[in-house]
């Protein structure tokens, strides 16, 4: 796994490497040919709704000006009730997981509590499926530089989830992509949302539209199912 970390600057995005294969509410039908991605939340930090429903417009806002329109749904990741149908049938490569993850959590994988995200790259023909965000972290890092949380978290789940779709090599020294910030350069990002360049946003299409195909053509593997708990899902997916 390669990991960025912190060094003088307010914040690292980074990507892990692996093997495994306007934002709208869910219950809305979606079929393949409207080139949709649906990301299933899995809310562990138990991030409250006055925080995550913004950060999901953020995140959904500059995936969309990239040409990526997004359909948020959030899984239960309690074991006392019934799943979404959306959450419990089985992932199609337009579907992406993001964890919102505790403090423990981050501690428990080693991450310094510098490092707002990861995201578990696919290699082969395999597509990337499992992004993490680590919501302690922003949340310290967004008061340390009196950011808002919302704009903050919605940026790193941007990031994080575009990983999943550009692949290897997605780290760029501006926009969206950048590796690492500056509280300067955070605090630009909060009065001009940052943007995909030319050449990423072609990518993303590319990518898109490949994963629209094999969508068409019912691909399912087993790295696609839904993950059970954050244990055996994300946390062993970034080993």
């Amino acid at each position: 796994m390669k990991t960025h970390l912190f060094s003088g600057v307010a914040l690292s995005l980074v990507l892990a490497a692996s093997s495994h294969g306007a934002p709208q509410d869910a219950g809305m039908p979606r079929t393949t040919s409207e080139r949709t991605i649906t990301i299933r939340i899995h809310n562990y930090a138990e991030v409250k709704p006055s925080v995550l429903l913004p950060a999901r417009r953020v995140a959904g806002d500059i995936l969309r000006e990239a040409g990526v329109d997004s359909v948020w749904v959030e899984c239960i990741v309690g074991q006392t009730e019934l799943p979404e149908a959306s959450c419990a049938s089985p992932m199609t490569p337009l579907d992406l997981v993001l964890n919102l993850l505790p403090r423990s959590q981050a501690e428990h994988l080693h991450f310094q509590d510098k490092i707002l995200g990861v995201a578990v790259e696919a290699t082969g023909e395999n597509f990337g499926v499992f992004a993490s965000v680590f919501y302690d972290n922003a949340k310290d890092c967004a008061a340390q530089w009196q950011l808002d949380l919302p704009q903050l978290l919605g940026l790193a789940m941007a990031h994080e989830l575009a990983h999943l779709l550009l692949g290897t090599n997605s780290h760029s020294s501006h926009g969206v992509m950048r590796a690492f910030w500056s509280g300067k350069e955070l605090l630009a990002a909060e009065q001009r949302c940052p943007s995909f360049s030319s050449f990423e946003k072609n990518r993303l299409q590319i990518t898109l539209s490949a994963r629209t195909l094999a969508a068409l053509r019912g691909v399912v593997s087993p790295e696609l199912l839904p993950i059970a708990n954050v244990q055996t899902g994300s946390a062993a997916a970034m080993r």
